[in-house]
């Protein structure tokens, strides 16, 4: 049996610069991809080296394989979003032989929204990640948003929680921890404050995306995210569906369509061939290019500050 562990923090991790040089080879940090994975490595800084078990995969259809599974029952801590992100942890938990191990769950403390989607139909539909009838049961999780750490307050809390367990885990190097996620903390908070002045008197609040993965953010500060193919990235709109997203922009006067980075754009280029609507970028962090965002805190707050740039297109 696991402990799980469901900790309140309220410092949170910034980027880590002030940590100890002294890491210790025995704190072994585990997390599943890589939000989680650079938010617990803006908390420890230098005092471990944090891991996830996942790289630019698919985060729900993920199948934990038997090196996962050994590594885990070798781990100190395990951090992970939560059980409608991750819908396979609860079962890698049952198989687990660790008993000392320390089990986070990152969103833990967050206020969640539902995962209601609207389309360009002006419907609301609740988020579907799973077509295929093996997922079925997994995808009646999803009546939950699970992108709770794009929203810099989500992150805040999310971080809080991921200090103050460590802190109590780790007692000795508490201080450190919580310094780190202090700086975070401080760096999320200005964040916030910039949507709010950025979007508070917007004469435009709506904002098109292939990936409606940024419902959080849309909640926080008053915007209306519509969706082009709903939460499944993979799903590419027929014919007729891309003539009523084309009237859409038109009928709207839609300024930008955002995809995800680093994703196909084919659809995308062709939709604004014929529109003239700018295509950004938006990045949800479940698939991204460490070598240019490092999986720290540096790396996770130059992705919310570029979408915050990117979203600011939509302000007219």
């Amino acid at each position: 049996m696991v402990a799980i562990v469901f900790l309140s923090a309220c410092s949170q991790t910034g980027l880590s610069d002030t940590a100890s040089n002294e890491q210790s080879d025995d704190l072994k940090i585990v997390t599943t991809f890589y939000p989680m994975q650079a938010l617990t490595q803006a908390v420890v800084g230098d005092i471990a080296e944090v891991t996830a078990m996942m790289a630019n995969e698919e985060v729900h259809d993920y199948e934990p394989s038997a090196r996962d599974i050994a590594t885990l029952n070798e781990a100190d801590i395990f951090v992970y979003n939560s059980d409608e992100m991750e819908i396979w942890v609860p079962s890698l938990l049952a198989s687990l032989q660790n008993d000392d191990l320390l089990i986070i769950e990152a969103s833990a403390d967050v206020a969640t929204i539902d995962g209601d989607v609207t389309t360009i139909e002006g419907d609301t539909t609740v988020e579907e990640e799973h077509s295929e009838p093996e997922h079925a049961e997994e995808a009646e999780a999803h009546d939950v948003d699970p992108h709770t750490w794009l929203d810099p307050v989500n992150a805040a809390t999310e971080i809080k929680t991921i200090a103050d367990a460590i802190s109590s885990y780790d007692a000795g190097h508490a201080p450190i921890y919580q310094d780190n996620a202090s700086k975070m903390t401080m760096q999320l908070s200005d964040l916030n404050a910039q949507y709010q002045a950025l979007f508070a008197d917007a004469e435009n609040k709506l904002f098109l995306t292939q990936h409606a993965a940024f419902g959080y953010l849309a909640n926080r500060y008053g915007l209306n995210q519509v969706a082009v193919t709903g939460l499944t990235e993979s799903a590419e709109p027929s014919p007729k569906r891309i003539a009523l997203i084309v009237d859409y922009i038109r009928a709207n006067q839609v300024p930008v369509m955002y995809i995800q980075k680093g994703g196909s754009s084919t659809i995308a280029d062709t939709i604004a061939a014929e529109t003239g609507v700018a295509i950004g970028e938006l990045q949800s962090m479940e698939s991204v290019d460490t070598a240019t965002y490092p999986a720290d805190g540096k790396g996770f707050m130059k992705i919310t500050t570029e979408n915050l740039e990117h979203l600011s297109k939509v302000v007219h």
